[in-house]
Order: structure tokens, then C-alpha cells, then sequence
């Protein structure tokens, strides 16, 4: 009876992992653990294996597809990132895949297991909330992984990331520059590392200046411009509203300014506003919004770089790369002095 050859599927099935930890093994790159690599090699004397090249490939990481994880595509964030990812990887012999999962749980999970279906080269991950189960799935997968713009529960994650805290304070101490003291903040989801790190910013720029930190005085939004308005609208009943906001993003915002006029307030005359981001339409808002910018496009196109280079073996001389954010002076905020009372 003439013996069944043995296929990558096999080794993996007997070693009780993917197929691309077979490959990786095979190939010897990196990402496998010790014991794992040595639980593979031995299956593999133990069987008498001899694998195939163009199945080794196919089997393991030689797909020529990257993939790129974003939680929406419906915020301008996300799509200037993508750009940045898209126009880099066009030049290395790699297509893109997107997938977006949202927050559910159940869309992660989906994710998951097409992943380990060993669709995928490697993995850019844009997903700033966090979920430790999910980015330990990730991390169990072998495969290259980048994380955009998030604080990794594990520090051995390659990553990319902006100075958020520093950008909190800087929008701070812009606005207190220009006399303002009873300044409002509109959050992000403080389940996003970011939002955390801007408000921190936030706050540390009140303290450099001995000015209180109010509970009441910070709202959470969840990065929409419905969240920013309901924000805008919440602090300016208060009985001692503030006279600047700053808003975690620009589509907050973009939202609270609709508040305010609705409101009756003139932007700046009345209230100074600043966001964070700027994406196309801070600089399309009327007044044109001041804000915190982010390289979002840099931030893709380092991911790529990062990511390709772990595909292909190379080590990393830093496992995270900081971007600087930068403070961008339009036509939303003034000086409180020439504010109307």
C-alpha cells in the first residue's frame, strides 16, 4: 500500500498549531516561541518531512498579502492612515487587504479565525481600544503585527504611535496663552489609550499653570460629532460654563460648534474651540478649526514600512516609533480678553 504523503496540514495537525508556524519554522522566522519551534522540528525528524518549496509558501506566509485592521471606515482618521499603508505597500509586490470589525466582539472573533486560515502575510492593526483577550489572539497568531496608535498591554509588540498626552497639553496651554482659565474638554472613549494620554495631557497642562482640575468640566464623547454637540451642549448649561473647549478629535469638534451656534455663541467670540487630528475638515470648517495634528499619513506608511520589514526577517531597531503631533493656529480660538461678556 503506497504511503500518504505528509503535508505541511499534517505536521501542523499533529503539533496542534497553524500552518504558518510550520512554515515559519521551516523557513526559520522569527515570531515562534522556543518550545513551539522545537515541539514542530521534532514532529518534523520524528515523520521523516520533507517539504515542498512552492508549499511552504503557499502554506506559510508567502501569500503577498498584507492585511490592515480598522476598526471604521467611516471617519477621516482611518482613511488618511489607510492611505498612508496603501501607497507604501503598492511599491513593495504586496496587496492590501482591509477588514474592519467595529467594537463587537463577535465581528473580532470572525476576524480571528479567518486569520488563522493564514490569509495574511502580515497584520497593521488600528484598533486604539483596549481588549486584552483580542490582542492576545493577535499576538498568538505568528504573525508580523503592528499596532497603530496603541498602548499594548505587551511592550514586545511592534508599534506605532503619536506624543497624544503631549498634544493634550499643548492645545492646554495654547488656550491658556491666551487667557482662558475655565476650559471644557470633550473626551474620546476612555477605553481608547488615546483619549486617556490627551486627557492626561489635559490636566498636566492645568497643573503647570496652577489652575484646578473640575470633574465637571470633562465630558466623554465617543470620537462622533453627536457626541461632541451633546458635549458642547452639556458644559455650556453648566452654571459657570467654560469659555474654550478642547475636543479629542475634530469631529467632536465639528459637532460642538454646531452646538454653540445653535446656542447663540460666536466661535471665537464667545467660545474658543480646538480640536484634535487635523483631518481635511478642520481646515473646511467655518471658522476654520485650530486643532492637534496628527501625521496620520506618516503613521501608515511607517506601519508598512515596520510590518514588511518584520515579513521579511529583518530586525527592528526600535519596537516602537513616536511620531510628533503638532499644534496647527487657524481661526477658532482668541484671546479671552477680547472675548464679549
Amino acid at each position: 500500500m503506497k504511503q500518504t504523503k505528509l503535508t505541511i496540514a499534517d505536521i501542523a495537525r499533529k503539533g496542534g498549531v497553524s500552518k504558518a508556524t510550520v512554515s515559519r519554522v521551516l523557513n526559520n522566522r522569527p515570531y515562534v516561541e522556543k518550545a513551539t519551534r522545537n515541539k514542530v522540528l521534532a514532529i518534523i525528524e520524528e515523520t521523516g518531512f520533507v517539504p515542498h518549496h512552492s508549499a511552504t509558501s503557499l502554506a506559510g506566509g508567502k501569500t503577498n498579502i498584507l492585511g490592515l485592521l480598522v476598526p471604521s471606515l467611516a471617519n477621516p482618521y482611518s482613511l488618511t492612515v489607510i492611505q498612508g499603508v496603501a501607497e507604501k505597500v503598492a511599491g513593495k509586490n504586496l496587496d492590501l487587504m482591509l477588514y474592519t470589525t467595529g467594537l463587537s466582539e463577535k465581528n473580532q472573533k470572525k476576524f480571528l479565525e479567518r486569520l488563522s486560515k493564514n490569509a495574511v502575510d502580515g497584520l497593521i492593526v488600528l484598533l486604539p481600544r483596549e481588549s486584552t483577550n483580542f490582542e492576545s489572539e493577535l499576538f498568538s497568531s505568528d504573525l508580523p503585527l503592528v499596532l497603530i496608535d496603541h498602548r499594548s498591554i505587551n511592550a514586545d509588540l511592534p508599534s506605532i504611535a503619536v506624543t497624544n498626552e503631549k498634544g493634550g497639553f499643548d492645545a492646554t496651554e495654547y488656550l491658556i496663552s491666551l487667557g482662558h482659565t475655565k476650559i471644557g474638554f470633550i473626551a474620546g472613549l476612555l477605553a481608547f489609550g488615546c483619549s486617556v494620554e490627551r486627557l492626561d495631557g489635559y490636566k498636566k497642562g492645568l497643573e503647570k499653570y496652577n489652575l484646578p482640575f473640575c470633574e465637571e468640566y470633562v465630558v466623554e464623547g465617543d470620537f462622533t460629532e453627536a457626541s461632541g454637540y451633546r458635549g458642547a451642549k452639556e458644559l455650556m448649561l453648566l452654571p459657570t460654563p467654560p469659555t474654550a473647549l478642547f475636543c479629542s478629535n475634530d469631529d467632536m469638534a465639528i459637532g460642538a460648534m454646531q452646538a454653540l451656534e445653535e446656542m447663540g455663541k460666536r466661535i471665537p467670540g464667545d467660545v474658543s474651540i480646538i480640536g484634535f487630528d487635523d483631518s481635511p475638515r478642520a481646515s473646511l470648517a467655518f471658522p476654520r478649526l485650530t486643532t492637534i495634528r496628527q501625521p496620520l499619513y506618516q503613521m501608515g506608511e511607517s506601519a508598512a514600512n515596520l510590518v514588511v520589514d518584520l515579513i521579511n526577517g529583518k530586525s527592528v531597531a526600535k519596537k516602537c516609533i513616536v511620531l510628533k503631533t503638532e499644534l496647527i493656529v487657524r481661526d477658532s480660538c482668541a484671546e479671552l480678553s477680547k472675548v464679549k461678556k
